[in-house]
């Protein structure tokens, strides 16, 4: 009796599908037909293990559930993962992007003027102020803090340059 219900049910869904089927413009059918069939497909798979007749399907969709929580849970360490594989994320900010790109530039030495632009502050300022421009920058930009080394590295010789 139930698997005549369900023969019925699915001849009503074909025949329903059908009509439905023929009334889409052209350039939807495709689509529509792909999402019928995964639903189908689903449909099937959950009447077997209702059914009885696939009890593996259960523990698979079980294992297939648990995975897919846990790919939702690693999408959001994604930025993380992009950093450290070296790809730029998008939080730099244009300020910081110019700090970047000088500090990658390779230089042997630095004079007060270019360590006076690193840290922000004036070629004559006083250490206080030099002093408290630098631990500004190397708390927005330690490698601890998402910076790079080579930045970290450049803050600390403008210091020194100044300093001295």
């Amino acid at each position: 009796m139930f698997y005549s219900l369900l023969i019925i049910a699915g001849i009503i869904v074909l025949i329903w599908g059908k009509k439905r089927f023929a009334e889409l413009p052209p350039e939807q059918r495709k689509s529509a037909l792909t999402n019928w069939v995964l639903i189908g497909a689903a449909a099937l798979i959950v009447g077997l293990v209702l059914a009885g007749r696939a009890p593996w399907l259960m523990g698979v969709l079980a294992a297939l559930m648990a995975v897919a929580g846990r790919v939702v849970q690693l999408a959001s360490y994604m930025p993380m993962f992009k950093k450290l594989f070296g790809q730029e994320g998008p939080a730099q900010s244009g300020g910081q992007q110019s700090q970047s790109n000088t500090s990658q530039a390779p230089s042997v030495s630095m004079d007060k003027q270019q360590a006076a632009e690193i840290l922000g502050v004036a070629k004559d300022a006083d250490v206080e102020e030099i002093k408290l421009a630098h631990k500004r920058l190397m708390q927005k930009l330690h490698p601890d803090r998402g910076g790079s080394d080579a930045l970290a590295k450049q803050i600390n010789k403008a210091k020194d340059v100044l300093l001295s």
